[in-house]
């Protein structure tokens, strides 16, 4: 997977994500500072998940994720808290798959950071985006806005 970050003049700052492969893959951008937080026992759960995972890969089998093996289990212990993002997914069988997007922020470490994204569907091939919010975004207890730009296959 590559990352290419280019400026023109008048335009947004342009992020290209490229994944030459036919794996699958994922890319999460986060524009604004984050937080980390993260489970103070890693140990326990990893323990637990090599105790159960036979368990878990049947479970998911038996529900169509598309698991096909056990690596592709993923224990998630932790979380970034952020106020706005883009995440991409690129899907399997594309050797050609690319996102580019343009993304400014200003007033980052401010109260009221705001950001400005600039996508077009001519610039998603063979993955899925998801973003948001944007504009002027604040700390708050209510999830934000999500959308969602379909790809063209």
């Amino acid at each position: 997977m590559a990352l290419t970050v280019s400026h023109r003049p008048n335009d947004l700052p342009q992020v290209s994500y490229v994944c030459t492969k036919r794996q699958r893959g994922a890319v999460s951008f986060l524009p604004a500072p984050v937080q980390r937080q993260d489970t103070i026992a890693r140990g326990d759960f990893g323990q637990w998940i090599i105790k159960h995972i036979g368990i878990w890969f049947a479970f998911a089998r038996r529900l169509g994720l598309g698991i096909e093996q056990m690596e592709d289990i993923i224990l998630v212990t932790g979380c970034h808290r952020t106020r706005s993002w883009a995440n991409v997914t690129f899907l399997e069988g594309h050797t050609d798959a690319q996102v580019s997007f343009g993304a400014e922020v200003t007033d980052a470490d401010g109260p009221g950071i705001d950001i400005k994204w600039q996508f077009t569907p001519e610039r998603v091939r063979g993955a899925l985006l998801n973003w948001g919010p944007d504009g002027k975004v604040c700390r708050c207890t209510r999830p934000p806005e999500q959308r969602q730009l379909q790809p063209r296959i």
